[in-house]
């Protein structure tokens, strides 16, 4: 079976070529529009049937390329080169192909083409990955540009009490996995080389995290701190880094530039934020309280969380960083690594996960939050919660869509 060995956050890890098969099966519900090789545009009507034998790995697929209707079969690969090293290009049993879909780019620069000459359209579908390649691993695949019709039918079909108990036990699931993630880059690297990785893989974004975190392991902090990187990370890493794509105010040069002038303003903000006030410090600690009968607002006045964002925002970062960044940092990277560090307990740090504002997320979350009820003030998310449970049913929902269409976990032919 095909294996892609690549570094992520906390080891390597090891990609089979049916994860990549399992990316394209569950596209069976999505109404994505991704962009071939050639700049021509590719929704999936249909993405075959998977082959469980020799040959292509979906047939009868219906695609639609370019607005034009293209039936036919699809091949998946890690990379571009194992086209040829499988022989493909000399096998009629792959004349019918009309897609070849890739993990990574690059590999043999010449154009993949069938037996009878006939070339190949190509997708490179990494940058799309709704994920990071982590949860990709962990068999949990997704792309930007999905619907989930599922989570409205079936926030619609539950009470709300059900719905919030399913959510809460999500974000305590998503909560684990951010902190075992702190958990190993501090072990590796200390407090403040975990928190430069983990605050540059977040600031990536989904598109650009394997890039960005690349970036933290070349560049330490101490080389932020001297400045003028960013041209040198511009030819380094031109091409790595999806630089157009997302919000003008989330794309990667805004938001490196945010991060060098956090060093500029604070070349010791890592050490404050790995020394917070005692008096701030044994507020949050005593967090307490049952998640789901606990209100959000009162449990953020009771532990210090407008003092929290005060002194996040003045003293550790210097109003570098915009509210709803400083937000989604807090979140998914501050908060866990004080936890990982012993510099907040556990299981407090896993309530002011939950009651936290939400940072900047999809406007389709937010009005799945009103659909259900769960807004508070200003008519959005009363917590990060919400947010946080919503992804993890997606993704079960997503994997469990997945063995309904396949009829199987594995499968597909080199």
């Amino acid at each position: 079976m095909p294996i892609a060995e690549v570094q992520g956050p906390y080891g390597p890890l090891r990609l089979l070529e049916t994860q990549v098969q399992r990316c394209w099966a569950v596209q069976q519900l999505g109404r994505g529009v991704w962009r071939l090789r050639d700049g021509r545009t590719l929704r999936v009507r249909h993405p075959g049937s998977w082959n469980a034998g020799a040959g292509p790995d979906f047939r009868d697929a219906v695609l639609e390329i370019g607005g034009c209707p293209v039936p036919g079969d699809v091949e998946l690969h890690l990379y571009r080169e194992d086209w040829w090293r499988h022989g493909h290009h000399m096998d009629p049993a792959y004349n019918r192909v009309v897609a070849h879909v890739v993990l990574f780019a690059g590999g043999m620069g010449n154009a993949v083409r069938t037996e009878e000459g006939r070339q190949v359209p190509e997708w490179v579908m990494g940058p799309w990955l709704r994920e990071d390649l982590e949860t990709v691993s962990g068999g949990e695949p997704g792309l930007f540009g999905e619907r989930t019709p599922e989570l409205s039918e079936w926030i619609a079909a539950e009470t709300l009490e059900a719905v919030r108990e399913r959510l809460a036990a999500g974000c305590d699931r998503r909560w684990g996995n951010k902190e075992a993630m702190a958990h190993g880059l501090v072990r590796e690297f200390g407090f403040a080389g975990a928190l430069h990785r983990m605050t540059l893989y977040y600031l990536g974004f989904p598109l650009n995290r394997k890039a960005f975190l690349a970036i933290a392991g070349e560049n330490g902090p101490d080389q932020w701190r001297r400045g003028g990187l960013l041209p040198l990370i511009r030819q380094r890493w031109g091409k790595a880094i999806q630089w157009r794509q997302g919000r003008p105010g989330n794309r990667p040069a805004r938001l490196l530039e945010a991060y060098q002038e956090l060093f500029r303003r604070r070349p010791d903000w890592m050490e404050r934020l790995g020394e917070p006030p005692q008096p701030l410090r044994t507020t949050l600690a005593a967090a307490e309280g049952d998640v789901l009968r606990s209100d959000s607002g009162a449990f953020r006045r009771r532990f210090a969380h407008a003092g929290l964002f005060r002194w996040l925002r003045t003293e550790v970062t210097a109003q570098a960083l915009g509210d709803g960044l400083l937000r989604r940092l807090w979140i998914d990277a501050f908060l866990p690594l004080l936890a990982a560090h012993g510099l907040l307990p556990t299981g407090a740090s896993a309530l002011h996960f939950f009651h936290s504002r939400p940072g900047a997320c999809p406007e389709a979350l937010f009005a799945l939050c009103r659909r259900a009820g769960l807004c508070g003030e200003g008519n959005g998310p009363s917590r990060n919660g919400w947010i946080q449970g919503l992804l993890w049913v997606e993704d079960q929902m997503r994997s469990e869509r997945l063995r309904r269409c396949s009829g199987r976990g594995t499968g597909g032919g080199a």
